[in-house]
Formats: C-alpha cells, sequence, structure tokens
C-alpha cells in the first residue's frame, strides 16, 4: 500500500513512529507534511490535493496525525482516495472536533472520546487506537540502574501534577524531572530507573504507560486511566497507585522489594513488545480501513463552502496558522474587513499566549 502521511515532523511525534512502523511492515510512505533539517516536507499552506496530484504515484490513504506544531493539510476535503486521522489528545480542548469532520476514517488515542466522537459526527467509523512504544527507540539499554524513580515529560503542561512530583524528588534518587530529554535520552533514563512514575492530565493513557515498561522498568501510574486494564494485567505486569500517600508508599515499597519489583518489570516489558507498539498500531490502523464496509464518510466532503471555512477556521484559530485563514479568506472572494473579522480570533489567541 501506499499512504500519503501528514504530520508537522518533531523529533518525538507520533507520526515519525507510525512513518517507520508502515515502513517496517512494507508499506511505501510519502511524507505529504511540513518538513524539518531531518527530513523534507511542503510548505504548511500549500493545498494537499494538488501535492497529491504531483506524487509519481497516487497513494491508497492519505493520514494526517496530530503533531506539535501548526500544520493543517489546506484541501483535504477534495481527495479522492480515502483520509484517515489519528488524534492524540482529544481529552485537552475540542478543537479536534473539527478536525475529524475532514476526514472519513477517524483513530483517536483516548478511549472514552470514541462515543462522543461518534455522536458528533453521526458516523461509526471512529476508532480507539492507543499510544505506543517505539521498540526502535524505547528500548532496554545494558547501563547501571542509578534513579530510585524515572520520569520524562511536560510537568509544567501539567501543572496541576507537579506537586505529586516534588516529594518524589526530595524522598527519592531521581532523574531532572524538568528538563527537556531527547529520544534518545528517555531511553538512558527509564533503562536507568527502576521504576518508571507516571501521572495523567485526564485519567488518559500516556505516551509513558508504554514507554516505560519498553525500557524495562516498573511502571507505577495512577489508576482508573480509560483503557489501561485491557492493555496490561495490573499487579502482575505493572502497579497502579490511588492518591499521593500511596503512590510514596508503593515506591517505597516496590524498591525494597527487589525480586517481585523485577518481576513484574520483566512481564510488563513482554506485554509491551508482544502487543503494544506502533508496528502493533499500524497494523490496526489499516486493518480497520480494509474492512469491507468502509466508506468515504467525511463530512466536510459534501458540506459547502461556507461550512468549511468556519470549520477550518477553528482549526487554524487553534494552531495560530494566522496566513491559512487569510487565504481561505482570500479564496471565498471576502473582502479585505471581512477577511480581518475572519482572522481575530487567531489574532487574539495569538495576543494572549
Amino acid at each position: 500500500m501506499h499512504i500519503a502521511l501528514g504530520y508537522n515532523w518533531t523529533l518525538t511525534s507520533p507520526a515519525g513512529y507510525l512513518l517507520d512502523a508502515l515502513s517496517t511492515l512494507g508499506h511505501t510512505v510519502t511524507c505529504v507534511g511540513t518538513g524539518h533539517a531531518e527530513r523534507p516536507g511542503y510548505d504548511a499552506r500549500a493545498p494537499v490535493d494538488h501535492i497529491v496530484k504531483q506524487l509519481p504515484q497516487t497513494p491508497d490513504l492519505y493520514l494526517w496525525v496530530d503533531s506539535p506544531g501548526h500544520y493543517f493539510p489546506p484541501g483535504i476535503e477534495n481527495l479522492p482516495i480515502p483520509t484517515a486521522c489519528y488524534l492524540i489528545d482529544v481529552h485537552l480542548g475540542t478543537w479536534r472536533i473539527a478536525v475529524a469532520r475532514f476526514f472519513d476514517l477517524v483513530f483517536v488515542a483516548q478511549k472514552n472520546m470514541v462515543e462522543p466522537y461518534r455522536h458528533l459526527l453521526g458516523h461509526r467509523q471512529i476508532y480507539w487506537l492507543p499510544l505506543a512504544a517505539a521498540p526502535e527507540v524505547h528500548r532496554h539499554l545494558d547501563l547501571p540502574v542509578i534513579y530510585d524513580v524515572g520520569f520524562v515529560g511536560n510537568l509544567n503542561l501539567a501543572h496541576r501534577n507537579t506537586p505529586r512530583a516534588r516529594p518524589i524528588a526530595e524522598r527519592f534518587h531521581t532523574n531532572d524531572f524538568y528538563r527537556f530529554y531527547s529520544p534518545e535520552e528517555v531511553a538512558h533514563i527509564y533503562s536507568q530507573s527502576r521504576i518508571v512514575f507516571n501521572t495523567s492530565i485526564s485519567r488518559d493513557l500516556n505516551m509513558r504507560v508504554f514507554e516505560g515498561p519498553a525500557c524495562g522498568a516498573l511502571l507505577l501510574t495512577d489508576a482508573g486511566a480509560y483503557g489501561l486494564e485491557g492493555m496490561f494485567e495490573v499487579s502482575r505486569e505493572i502497579i497502579t497507585y490511588g492518591d499521593d500517600a500511596d503512590l510514596l508508599d508503593k515506591i517505597a515499597y516496590y524498591l525494597a522489594h527487589e525480586a517481585e519489583r523485577t518481576a513484574i518489570a520483566a512481564a510488563g516489558y513482554q506485554r509491551t513488545h508482544a502487543q503494544h507498539t506502533y508496528t502493533h498500531r499500524a497494523q490496526i490502523m489499516l486493518d480497520t480501513l480494509t474492512q469491507p464496509n468502509f466508506q468515504q464518510l467525511a463530512p466536510m466532503r459534501h458540506a459547502d463552502a461556507a461550512q468549511r471555512f468556519a470549520t477550518r477556521r477553528i482549526i487554524y484559530t487553534h494552531l495560530h496558522m494566522l496566513d491559512a485563514i487569510f487565504d481561505e479568506a482570500r479564496a471565498a472572494k471576502y473582502n479585505p474587513f471581512r477577511r480581518m473579522w475572519a482572522a481575530l480570533p487567531c489574532l487574539a489567541r495569538r495576543a494572549l499566549l
């Protein structure tokens, strides 16, 4: 299969991991999103239907992956081929509902959002696809274990959980919870940690749930995340905690009981590499696409120009794509005053950040 992959290139994006996974499965992948020094790409304002027409081979699928940055493909609703998107942080805000309206097939990383999205979009081609580990990156390295507890993530973004991390760092030996780590450094930190501590923002299954066990550490994560128990066997492959006191008690317990800790970590490692890599997720995507009842159902395929512009403006405003809003307004032949009015929410959002 030939897949056109659209995303804003970053070091740690699931899109990059899916690109490698799809290639591993033997598929041809052409990147039609924005570029970076490490990988070529296209201008964010270039209509994706024009880009695809210029490719030597017509893709069988266009896949847009939710990535950090400022990119959403103009012209996506005009593609004659099936389109799919993978939405990552659907628990943070509602703007991704507008994104989903442009795609035939929608995958969401958070299980509890599947039914709300199906209801809002009016069709059933919306599926849960959890995040995963990239075994070429998240792997166990033969390094001395020097940390009691490891953590890599943005605690400043999830600021309400910052107090939870502070007593861990005060009581146990940890890495620096507040600095940025490259993907290679993540594997180093987790391979050197006895326990990987995880805290979610909104009971979501985030990347650490899979990356920690993939590197051979014991995962200690907050209980109640949507879909967690279907991913791992709690108490045999991972450990969960309740409140902050329980978290500290369980860290102390599993540090003191090495044999028990290493046995659970080994079981989590085996489960992750057997079922929870991006290669597994990519195969699920393609299997879903090839189901006999698949249809090209994106609501924006059949919407009028005004509906498309209104929906796209929500996305562009959130992504700070001011130039794209002006492009759309100009194409709609709006007068200069109306163009400025259309861009006002994006201008206001930029000014406030």
